[in-house]
């Protein structure tokens, strides 16, 4: 993959190795020469590095192979003998309930636990493929209405399958549609359709729905319905005051260029110490509100590119502690259902990084959960959802940089087999304690943010291991050692969930609520 510039990222293939031209000066060459697919023509590539190329993932070529998630894998064909082993923590005991931080609680592969719950991001993005990491069956499902014309009747009635199912309006395209057909929860799709002034005169409709009503059904699952249609003759028609029109759209990107500038420009001083976190936060959020607002007024601006950098910009700010993830998800999964492949393009690039975000939220939240369980003195559970969560992202979380999760481990696994076994046969789980400890001294000395002193809570635990080797014989020693310890785990437990340092602090309450705006994303497009 080699990056164009503003033609955004292209495959290709090394051709090529030191490749040089003849008017360059004696011992100057490139690294490699890359044919372009798409095309066919020759670049080279200034620099090795991953900013200009880098090796194609599997994400990438299905990005490039395939509308979305749920359509045929081009890059691991199965033969359709695949056996379906659900994952067993799916679930949709909440009913109608929808909890959109779900994800936090780490099953399911950092997805929702009800697949009814799904988002745009979650059934669409290659990198989220909830489905396919849980192992759901996918039936799928294509109409071919043929040709249309503005003025011509569509009356589609869906066949029993789908129409049994339901359940298509979880996260239609309803961009894609052309203005005047109505698509309804049971398949079917009906209107007259009208002239689009977004589009060309002519152009096709590659519509998808989803529905996970029968996803415990193991030969049906996710059902992926596809409607395609082409639109002929889109012309203008005498009514319509396409230069009113083309004035209002001209004035809503100008509008929507100057709030993505203004956020640029914001990040670029805090990047270069001007403003503080909170200052920044603060004037990325005004401006990424009036973007929000632009948008729901012009919904199809530009086929989905500015609702991508809605999502995006939100990055930022939840980068800086802003609890926004929701946002990025929210307006980068519904930047996927315009169907446009450099929108897709740039909000995968972005859902990647999401993603990866749900695996640090999951890891800090089930790291909470731990400490609480800690409090209640639950020892066994607690190591057990420390160990889940420091495989989410190597012992990293959100704002969780020094190691903690490990540390906490470490402490839970001291306190229970002491208490347990009563200091004996100790050599066993004092090797797997002090590793856990020493990977949180060295993530912790790598961050360079404590003195000479080191973390904290990590030189009091390795004090306290001092201690027991040296009363560890003594049973009344040992128990008033282990009260001791359990004392100060309450502290830093404490100190933990209030937020203190050096511990991250708690989430910040969301600006918006996450029913709100998903109410406020735009339904049928018609304008």
């Amino acid at each position: 993959m080699c990056n164009l510039g503003e033609q955004g990222w292209k495959l290709g293939r090394i051709i090529a190795t030191n490749y040089r031209e003849d008017h360059w000066g004696q011992g100057e060459f490139a690294p490699y020469q890359v044919a372009l697919e798409e095309n066919y023509s020759l670049i080279y590539v200034p620099l090795d590095d991953d900013r200009y190329c880098r090796e194609a993932l599997k994400e990438d070529l299905r990005i490039i192979g395939r509308k979305d998630a749920l359509a045929e894998d081009v890059v691991e064909m199965d033969n359709g003998q695949k056996s379906v082993n659900l994952n067993d923590q799916l679930n949709c005991q909440s009913g109608d309930l929808v909890d959109y931080h779900n994800h936090r609680n780490g099953r399911c592969q950092c997805c929702n636990d009800c697949p009814k719950s799904w988002t745009y991001a979650e059934l669409y993005s290659e990198h989220y493929r909830c489905a396919t990491r849980n192992n759901l069956n996918v039936s799928r499902y294509e109409i071919n209405l043929g040709s249309f014309r503005p003025g011509d009747s569509v009356d589609l009635i869906a066949d029993d399958v789908i129409a049994k199912a339901g359940g298509f309006l979880q996260a239609p395209t309803l961009a894609r549609l052309p203005p005047g057909l109505t698509f309804r929860d049971n398949g079917s799709l009906n209107g007259t359709i009208s002239y689009d002034p977004h589009r060309e005169e002519q152009y096709d409709v590659n519509f998808v729905a989803v529905s996970t009503n029968k996803w415990q059904e193991t030969d049906i699952g996710i059902i992926r319905y596809e409607i395609t249609l082409k639109i002929e003759q889109n012309i203008c028609p005498p009514e319509f005051d396409f230069e009113t029109f083309k004035k209002v759209q001209q004035n809503a990107r100008k509008r929507a260029k100057a709030l993505v500038n203004s956020l640029s420009q914001t990040w670029m001083s805090w990047e270069h110490g001007q403003l503080d976190n909170r200052e920044t936060c603060k004037q990325m959020c005004e401006d990424l509100a009036q973007l929000r607002q632009l948008l729901e007024n012009h919904p199809r601006l530009d086929n989905g590119k500015w609702w991508g950098n809605l999502g995006g910009y939100h990055m930022n700010v939840h980068k800086l502690l802003e609890n926004a993830l929701f946002e990025c998800e929210l307006y980068l999964g519904y930047a996927l259902t315009f169907g446009d492949d450099e929108v897709r393009f740039y909000a995968e690039q972005n859902l990647q990084g999401c993603y990866n975000k749900r695996l640090l939220e999951a890891a800090r939240f089930m790291w909470t959960d731990g400490i609480e369980a800690m409090l209640r003195e639950e020892w066994s559970y607690a190591i057990e959802v420390f160990r889940l969560a420091a495989e989410k992202k190597s012992g990293w979380g959100w704002a969780v940089n020094y190691g903690d999760i490990w540390l906490s481990e470490a402490v839970a696994t001291i306190i229970m087999t002491v208490q347990n076994n009563h200091g004996h046969s100790d050599s066993e789980w004092l090797v797997k304690v002090g590793e856990l400890i020493l990977k949180c001294v060295e993530r912790s000395e790598q961050s360079g943010v404590f003195d000479s002193d080191g973390h904290p809570w990590a030189n009091e635990i390795l004090t306290a291991l001092d201690n027991y080797q040296q009363i560890k014989s003594d049973k009344d020693s040992l128990d008033k050692w282990l009260v001791a310890l359990k004392g100060r785990t309450v502290y830093w437990c404490s100190q933990v969930l209030a937020g203190m340092a050096p511990f991250p602090p708690r989430a910040r309450k969301r600006l918006n609520s996450v029913e709100e705006l998903v109410t406020r994303i735009p339904g049928h497009i018609a304008t």
